[in-house]
Parts: C-alpha cells; structure tokens; sequence
C-alpha cells in the first residue's frame, strides 16, 4: 500500500473495498458492541443520560474504568463523581464518548504490557495536550482534539503485535531526519501505523475528520495541499507540536518529526514563532506538574 501524501489520496485509500483483507491481517479489533449503543445512543437529538448510564452499566469492568479516569487528574474536575450519570453530568456527553472509545480500545490492545503502558501513557498525554490548545485557541473542535489525540498512534501497538521486527521498524522511523516516518515502515512492512489508525477509527464510526488527520499525521506534503480540510491540517499541526512538549518533558532532546514538521505548525496555527515555544513550555510544565 503506498503512501498517502494529499488529502485526495488519502480518502480515495480510505474507501478502498481491498483494505479489508489488511484489517484482518493486522488484527485491527471490530468496533466494541457498548461503544456502538454509546454512538448511537449519543447521535440522537436528545440524549437519555439514563439509558447512556444502563449502556455502560453492561460491563461493570467499563463502569469502573470510567469512574477512575473521570476523577483522575487528567479531568481536574472539582469533586468526585460516584456513579455513571454524575460522571455524564461532570464531564458532558461528547467527553464520556470520546473516553469509553478509549477505555474498550485499552481493553482489546494486546502486547507487551510496558511498551502498551508507554503507549497510554503518551496517548494520554498528547490528548490532555491537544485539548488544552484547543480550548484555548478556539481553532479546532475541542472533542475532536481529543479523540485524535487517544487514536492517532493506536496502530503502532497493532503492528507491533502483528510483526516481531516492528520494534526495529519504529527505532529507525524515530531517528530518521529524511524519510517519512510512514514511508519507512511501508518499505518494511508493506503497511504504516497512520493507515492502520485510520482503518481503525473508520471502523469505529469515529470523526471522518479524525480518521483523514490519523491517516496524514507524518505526511507533512499535505501543507502544501490547498484541497486539505483546515481542521485536518490544524490537528496535524498542533499534534507536532505536542509531541516535541512530549519529548522534552521526558528529556529526548532529538524529535526527528520536529525536524521534518515543526516549520510548518506557526503558520498553519497562525501563531507567531514565540507563541509556538510559549505553547511547547507550557506543556512541558503540565506534564512536570502531572497532568496526564
């Protein structure tokens, strides 16, 4: 499968009738039965909180989760919610959808348990920082931050599960200053962690926008694409930038992606280059402070 470097492209990728003998061969994990009856649940006019309560209810292992994780730091809410319904009431409808996707994506991840561990705990991170800017800027919806944030990177654990040289793979995508990221891994592997993602989050029924940002996330070409989707390029965008936040805080002081895509986040932000290293140091600080 090639790579996609336009938005075209891309969506033409997504849509292709071929890619479900890719979905199998990976294993990418059929959208969870509780997170369809949330979806549909969620897309109605009015929203039943009750019946969103007795959905997630189903699976006590799931209520609990989402009990823990709404009173984390990462919600910073004022007091604790003790059940479901509180928890809707506190965090909103969207939020509680965006974190029950995560939470049963979490449960059928497989793999070693440090490398997945890592894996959250980033994905954690760059959501908490992605939604940071979003609420502040205004220039992206904030849910949709979010959730690109949670999933932009699930198909790395994939792949690492389906192919046992991965780890290599990533090493020499991550060090690489020249070649796209996903170029690398298609050379290896035949298949890239975007598209994976991408193919995931179609088959979740996540945001179309969400799903096309995933799948251009470190195809930097797609800047210079005017037939790009604003919001696409944004989340791209604000993704870089959180990523180098990501790697300071934990002291890696050489982001080969920061290299390829960092020139183009002040202008696709319109921010000024200041503003952009105010940003990346405010959520270095976040992080330091324990925020996500």
């Amino acid at each position: 499968m090639a790579v996609a470097t336009t938005a075209q492209e891309a969506e033409t990728q997504l849509m292709d009738a071929a890619l479900g003998g890719l979905i199998k061969d990976i294993g990418i994990p059929p959208r969870p039965v509780v997170v369809q009856q949330l979806q549909d649940e969620l897309a109605k006019p009015e929203s039943d909180i009750r019946k969103i309560a007795q959905i997630i209810g189903q699976d006590i292992g799931l209520s609990v989760a989402v009990l823990k994780m709404v009173n984390s730091p990462i919600y910073g809410l004022s007091r604790r919610a003790e059940s479901v319904d509180q928890a809707v009431n506190l965090i909103g409808f969207k939020q509680l959808g965006i974190l029950v996707a995560a939470l049963a994506m979490r449960s059928l991840m497989k793999g070693d348990g440090k490398s997945l561990e890592r894996f959250y705990d980033t994905s954690a991170r760059r959501a908490l920082g992605m939604t940071s800017m979003a609420k502040s800027t205004g220039l992206v919806d904030v849910a949709m931050a979010q959730t690109f944030g949670l999933f932009c990177d699930v198909g790395i654990p994939l792949l690492m599960h389906r192919f046992p040289d991965y780890v290599q793979t990533l090493k020499t995508a991550n060090e690489d200053r020249e070649r796209s990221f996903t170029a690398i891994e298609q050379q290896a592997h035949q298949s890239d962690h975007a598209l994976i993602g991408a193919l995931m989050a179609r088959t979740w029924c996540l945001p179309p926008t969400v799903a096309l940002a995933i799948r251009l996330h470190h195809d930097y070409e797609v800047f210079l694409d005017p037939n790009v989707p604003r919001e696409v390029a944004r989340l791209i965008s604000m993704s870089i930038l959180v990523e180098e936040a990501i790697q300071r805080h934990a002291q890696l002081h050489s982001n080969a992606e920061w290299s390829k895509g960092g020139d183009y986040v002040a202008s696709t932000l319109a921010m000024e280059t200041a503003e952009v290293d105010e940003w990346i140091d405010q959520l270095v600080e976040t992080f330091a402070d324990g925020g996500a």
